[in-house]
């Protein structure tokens, strides 16, 4: 979700991504892609994310995945989740520099043929908003998990976002698919624990979605928890 951003073509977005695995372990059990969806004048795209894990079993992802008051365990761009009731989720985003924001989801889960699914969208009915934060202005995705036949898993997470008017859609638009490719990373990181533990920091994640240095971004309030309130 961010700011001015180094330019990447999308024939690179679109190319499989190999996440590094541990040492001896093949590349394409770890390959992965993310797609970037059309743009139209007014929409953002849907920019769509798929890895096939062949050593991490789907009872793993869906531990994690089924419980979104606490994917800010899990993914860098969550600061925190707020179980409202069920079905509702008060979420705070991390969106540097431009500051981060609120949003109240519905999320839904199932499970058919064999593939669980949550997906989410932006409630009609929103929380009110903690003091300096600002609202998402649009919000929806899913998550998918199935076997992949052998033990391993397939996943896939797809979103459409506009976090709001102050931030450029172009940015959105180069962007988002980059911060997609990321969450994928960190998934696979809380299960497996295989990856660099300097190679997805906090300051590259900036730097690879704004094309600035984290160091010259503005920053915004502590990162952590900041909501104060829970709805009925």
């Amino acid at each position: 979700m961010v700011p001015v951003l180094r330019v990447l073509s999308a024939a690179i977005l679109a190319a499989a991504v190999v996440i590094p695995g541990s040492p001896g372990s093949a590349a394409a059990e770890r390959r992965c892609s993310v797609e970037i969806g059309e743009f139209t004048e007014g929409v953002n795209p849907l920019n769509v994310g798929s890895c096939r894990w062949a050593d991490v079993p789907p009872e793993a992802i869906v531990e994690i995945l089924s419980r979104p008051e606490t994917w800010h365990l899990t993914f860098r761009t969550v600061v925190a989740g707020e179980l409202l009731r069920e079905g509702r989720l008060l979420q705070v985003l991390r969106v540097k520099p431009f500051g981060k924001r609120q949003i109240t989801i519905e999320f839904t889960t199932t499970t058919v043929a064999g593939t669980w699914r949550v997906a989410w969208h932006k409630a009609s009915d929103q929380e009110p908003l903690e003091e300096g934060l600002l609202e998402v202005e649009f919000f929806e995705g899913w998550w998918e998990v199935k076997s992949d036949g052998n033990g391993g898993s397939v996943v896939v997470h797809a979103a459409r976002l506009d976090p709001g008017e102050d931030i450029p859609r172009v940015v959105v638009r180069k962007g988002h698919p980059m911060q997609i490719r990321q969450l994928l990373r960190q998934l696979r990181r809380a299960i497996v624990h295989d990856e660099d533990p300097e190679g997805d920091s906090a300051d590259d994640l900036d730097e690879e979605l704004t094309g600035e240095p984290a160091a010259e971004a503005v920053e915004g309030p502590s990162d952590g928890p900041v909501l104060k309130h829970a709805g009925p």
